[in-house]
């Protein structure tokens, strides 16, 4: 048959951080900072658990609270006298702006505090958080707390841009020393060891966002810690990173033992033990607490279905001022949880009305007598304490007991000692409830004045300790019964069961030879130095219906009673006597754990066994056991070193196994779970569970454990083992790892199967979800009810429908081999479908630009759904991720198989592409108008002179250039661009005329050649004289006119787009004159000198009248006046440049 555990919940109440990364994963965050809703001092904010103590979180700064390392379980302990020594170390924000810092990232996990009597100092339902930030702790300047990577509290000095580090100073108050070291890490000396902040680390992010590292050393003077830094860049954000380790403290992590567990309807587990809870130093500094101030009884409720922290539901602290110690738990029909214990605390946490609010107190006790710190100088008494579903409220509370001790068997008592057989022996008792929720209790008392109201005995025995049976009602507000059941000797109950007319049965130990018995007992008289009971009383404790010895005629407890479906009566317990086994049975001879069936008056038995070693040594202390509703038989319990110190115990190595066993070796300190036939004909399944370290092996340090009536073991573990706790494959668990260095509670839930219908865990589905496919265990079984269709063959289906919302309670009936037939119901709530309203888009249109969008935050009801689409990430829009298109956003919202959507439309807008003309330039000197245009039209353009249509029109003396710029709006979205207009200016030229035949000739007709303006296309000539202009880069023009005439050349430019005109030097012609024939060169400038004209310089000879030359020049320059010669006449010859000549005669008149 196939065994499956479902559930391992390891080392940690979940009042401790503690979860170990396995191989190739990366670790899972263990670091809580729970809110302190008044549970703590008003100083601190919030409080971290960290191995060696507390961490505080102040508006102002930090406070270490570290406790001196001890194993609680080693053998040599400190004395009832010695003081535990811790140390406070405070670390100030030196002149910061002191605030409340604010949580992120919370856990999603709960605590709840009922710790004293006072219910202003309770707290439900606190939250914790996995970082913590002071914002502007100094200008420009945030720290932020979390677990880093490798699992160490650290902190951040966050900088904005030109932020001063210098600002950061911290003040260590209460510390013993500072030092820094050879590596950079500062020591912080404490009275209890000392503890380490690495050497501190700095960055700042470059453009890629990659870290630069930023040197950075610790600065101390005196008990001030400041950061020295080398050079980095003022203008970029910077960070500072110290990480703190408590290396000297590892080993001080909070010890959490294991004691009990218990389950409810839906399988969730609920695990019970004390733990160490440090308070708030009340000044820095070395201190000291009383050992029996710091364990609190510590219950945790497990979701067996998941793993990881959604596995844990909710963790409860329950105590007061001295030890406290849960022995049983039960979960009533409203899902509240029960909770036996026995305190030494004077301020137990009562509620309003209960039946005793007031600690009657008794004698010094040493439960495991090793002394402090879990030792109860005030005495004891017996607690009960009723939580809610959630753990967040105190429904019921209230102490139950006399002036001596109560609900704990003293070992070192003369009389009681006998009954303490195994280790956490101190602790057993019982809680169970009715259909109507009132309370019973087994246990014992010491005191002679306990309230014994209304029941068949209410004189105490004169043994050291009677048994105790107790009936309050559900609010524990009222003892409506209670009896002493016991003789002359020590008497303790351990178990109590309600039979089918909620008569009760009891069982425990006895040494008394006058426990009553009844006519007819089985056993009638005590055989053994201690021997088993089991009695039945009527319900209202008045009338002792059945009783009988168990046992022979050694040692014999009757530790567990459990009832079949006849009523028959089974126990469990252990023997030091050759206890009879009875023919036909699965026995393991020569052992000594009995079960033993008796039928229900306690006259006769049915059939006894037992099973185990076969060594002469007890092997285990039993934890839980069950006979389920096919009278199939279970047991669990613990052996090993432990257990072995009580002798004549043993431990686990020899006992039988399965061949299917989960585990079936054992390191001698394991427990072991057995299941045995109807009527315990065959062993059906054996296997020991635990780790595999014998040094201190996994055991219970009191109290006990259940399995459901379906064969389910919770079970509750004090695992001290260095080796880890097993968690099989496919396991649930909420913390693999033991994240101290000693002992924590361990839990574990074990199904062995059965042949009993099981029809799940109730259920939530939405009408409008797909049908419901129902299971149900063992497979063959039939399904009926509302909305069931199908066959064995073809699988059942549940079809929800509006029809059907509200709760419908469906029937799985299964009817197998052997005595075993049975039909369980299953709960199927139907729920009207969700409907999700997506709330509108703050923005829902946006343009694309180049720079990064801002993102939206998306609104819908109800919370907890969806958000998908492009561009979506979690409940963010962000619209550059998106692009341009137009993008529906869906929020989906899915409860119990149904799912909602609504949509909302995002609209990205590329911006409009602009399309213009190139640059341009106008002509220097236009003052023309010049028409802009682009696209898209609609646009305006802005500019210097220039109008919203684009009509540009450059001012007189315009030199430029300009910008101008268009802007176009398309659906919302604006895109722009420019244009430059600049001027182009003329070419520099230097046009120019020269005559022809030589640069003197001013003579019409003359010949002129223009030219300087190189090869320019278009060039025009007005040569100023009336005649046509003429085209060309170099031109000749003849005038033929006497005068002056001024020529212009118009030249292009910029593609022949513009012109330049420019004015050339007037040009003098002259009309051409006779020859002179008579000269008279006197001086007064008229008719002085022998004028030829005004071409070329001609070539002029003189002669006299004779012929003799007189006068020659080659280039004559019109000044030859007859100097030197006498009156009278001369001849002349001219010969001009072009080759003609003329002769002549002239007079000189003087």
């Amino acid at each position: 048959m196939l065994r499956s555990l479902l559930f391992t919940a390891l080392l940690g109440s979940g009042l401790l951080s503690g979860a170990a990364a396995t191989a190739g994963t990366p670790p899972a965050k263990t670091l809580e900072f729970i809110e302190n809703r008044g549970q703590w001092a008003t100083a601190a904010r919030y409080a971290a658990p960290v191995p060696g103590g507390r961490l505080f979180v102040e508006p102002d700064g930090l406070t270490y609270a570290l406790m001196e390392p001890i194993d609680h379980h080693a053998k040599e302990r400190p004395t009832a006298a010695d003081k535990l020594r811790g140390h406070a170390v405070q670390v100030r924000f030196v002149a910061a702006r002191a605030q409340a810092p604010q949580p992120s990232l919370p856990t999603g996990e709960v605590r709840n505090y009922f710790c004293g009597n006072e219910p202003a100092r309770w707290a439900s339902q606190v939250a914790s958080y996995r970082q913590l930030r002071y914002q502007q702790l100094w200008p420009g300047i945030d720290a932020r707390l979390y677990e880093n990577a490798q699992q160490h509290l650290e902190y951040d000095f966050e900088l904005a841009p030109n932020a001063d580090p210098a600002a950061i100073r911290l003040h260590y108050n209460g510390a013993d020393g500072l030092s820094v070291d050879a590596a950079g890490a500062l020591q912080v000396a404490a009275d209890v060891g000392s503890f380490t902040e690495l050497p501190p680390q700095a960055w700042q992010l470059d453009a890629t966002g990659q870290r630069q590292r930023v040197t950075c050393r610790y600065v101390l003077n005196g008990h001030d810690v400041s950061f020295q830094l080398g050079p980095y860049d003022h203008k970029r954000p910077l960070t500072i990173d110290p990480t703190v380790v408590f290396s000297t403290y590892t080993g001080s992590t909070a010890e959490n033992w294991g004691f009990t567990a218990t389950y409810d309807q839906q399988g969730n587990m609920y695990s019970g033990g004390i733990a160490f809870n440090l308070g708030y130093p009340a000044s820095p500094g070395a201190f000291s607490t009383s050992f029996a101030g710091v364990t609190d009884m510590a219950i945790i409720k497990y979701n067996t279905a998941t793993t990881g922290r959604a596995a844990r539901l909710w963790a409860t602290y329950l105590g007061g001022n001295s030890g406290d110690y849960p022995e049983s738990m039960v979960v009533n029909n409203q899902g509240e949880l029960l909770i036996l214990g026995a305190t030494g605390s004077s301020n137990y946490p009562t509620t309003a009305g209960a039946y005793d609010r007031s600690f009657n107190g008794g004698v010094s006790v040493d439960p495991y007598l090793d002394g402090p710190p879990y030792d109860l100088p005030p005495g004891s008494d017996l607690v009960v304490s009723r939580l809610n579903a959630t753990g967040s409220a105190l429904l019921g509370s209230t102490y139950l007991g006399g002036s001596n001790n109560d609900g704990l068997l003293n070992p070192s008592n003369l009389f009681v000692g006998p009954l303490v057989h195994n280790y956490g022996d101190p602790f057993r008792g019982d809680i169970i409830v009715d259909a109507n929720d009132n309370v019973y209790l087994a246990s014992n008392t010491a005191s002679s004045n306990f309230p014994a109201v209304g029941g068949f005995r209410t004189t105490f025995g004169t043994g050291g300790s009677d048994a105790v049976v107790c009936k309050l009602n559900a609010g524990l507000t009222s003892l409506l019964w209670s009896t002493y059941l016991g003789g002359s000797g020590a008497d303790a109950a351990y178990s109590l069961r309600l039979d089918a007319t909620n008569n009760l049965y009891v069982c425990g130990g006895t040494t008394s030879p006058n426990f009553p018995t009844t006519p007819g007992a089985l056993i009638s008289t005590l055989r053994g130095d201690v021997d088993g009971f089991v009695v039945r009383l009527n319900n209202t404790g008045s009338a002792l219906l059945g009783s009988t010895y168990i046992g022979t005629s050694s040692y014999d407890q009757a530790y567990f009673v459990q009832l079949d479906n006849g009523g028959n009566v089974y126990l469990l317990g252990q023997s030091l006597g050759n206890y009879p086994v009875t023919a036909g049975r699965y026995a393991n001879a020569g052992s000594h754990q009995f079960i033993h069936c008796l039928n229900p008056d306690l006259t006769a038995s049915s059939f006894s066994t037992v099973f185990g070693s076969g060594r002469t040594s007890i092997d285990i202390s039993p934890t839980a056991f069950l006979v389920d509703q096919c009278d199939r038989i279970y047991a669990s319990g613990w052996g090993g070193q432990f257990n072995s110190s009580y002798a004549p115990n043993g431990n686990t190595a020899g006992m039988p196994v399965s061949a299917n066993a989960v585990q079936r070796t054992t390191d001698a300190n394991d427990f072991y779970l057995i299941a045995l036939s109807p009527n315990a004909q065959a062993l059906e399944y054996a296997t020991y569970y635990g780790a595999n370290d014998a040094s201190v092996g996994d055991h219970v340090d009191g109290g006990t454990s259940r399995f459901d009536p379906r064969g389910v073991v919770y079970q509750a573990v004090c695992a001290c083992s260095s080796a880890p706790f097993p968690i099989p494959p496919g396991a649930g668990t909420y913390s693999t790892s033991n994240q101290g260095s000693y002992c924590n509670n361990a839990a574990f839930k074990f199904q062995f199967e059965i042949s009993v219908a099981s029809a799940g865990p109730a259920q939530t589905i939405c009408a409008n979800a797909a049908p419901l496919r129902l299971g149900g265990t063992p497979f063959g079984g039939t399904w009926s009810g509302p909305g069931v269709s199908g066959s064995v063959a073809n699988g059942f289906f549940f079809t929800p429908s509006t029809a059907l919302i509200g709760m419908q309670t469906l029937t799985y009936a299964y009817t197998g081999g052997g005595t075993c037939s049975s039909q369980a119901s299953l709960q199927v709530t139907v729920t009207t479908p969700p409907a999700a309203v997506f709330a509108p888009l703050s923005q829902s249109q946006f343009c694309q630009s180049s720079g990064t969008l801002p993102p939206v935050t998306l609104v819908a009801q109800p919370a907890g759904g969806t958000f998908s689409g492009r561009g979506v990430v979690g409940n963010l829009f962000y619209p550059s991720v998106a692009g341009a298109g137009v993008h529906p956003i869906t929020y989906s919202f899915s409860q119990n198989g149904c799912t909602s959507q609504a949509t909302q439309t995002a609209t990205v807008i590329r911006p409009p592409t602009i399309g213009m003309r190139p640059d341009t330039v106008i002509c220097a000197g236009s003052t023309q108008a010049v028409q802009l245009r682009a696209s898209p039209a609609g646009g305006t353009w802005s500019g210097p002179n220039v109008s919203a249509s684009g009509l540009f029109t450059p001012p007189t003396g315009f030199i430029g250039p300009v910008t101008l710029t268009y802007t176009a709006t398309v659906s919302g979205c604006t895109a722009s661009a420019t244009r430059r207009i600049g001027v182009v200016n003329a070419p520099a030229l230097a046009p120019s005329w020269s005559a022809i035949v030589c640069t003197q000739d001013k003579q019409a007709p003359l010949r002129v050649r223009f030219s300087g303006v190189d090869a320019v296309p278009g060039t025009r000539w007005d040569f100023g004289d009336g005649t046509p202009e003429v085209a060309g880069t170099t031109v000749e023009h003849v005038y033929t006119q006497a005068g002056t005439f001024t020529p212009r050349v118009t030249v292009p430019y910029n593609g022949g787009l513009c012109q330049q005109l420019i004015q050339l030097r007037p040009v003098e012609v002259v009309a051409a004159e006779p020859l002179p024939n008579v000269i008279t060169p006197n001086g007064d400038n008229l008719n002085d000198r022998f004028m030829v004209g005004y071409g070329c310089p001609p070539q002029l000879q003189v002669f006299s009248r004779w012929g003799n030359k007189v006068y020659e020049a080659a280039a004559y320059q019109n000044n030859w006046n007859g100097d030197g010669l006498p009156a009278g006449i001369y001849y002349y010859l001219v010969r001009f440049p072009d080759g003609n000549a003329t002769k002549g005669w002239v007079e000189i008149v003087r």
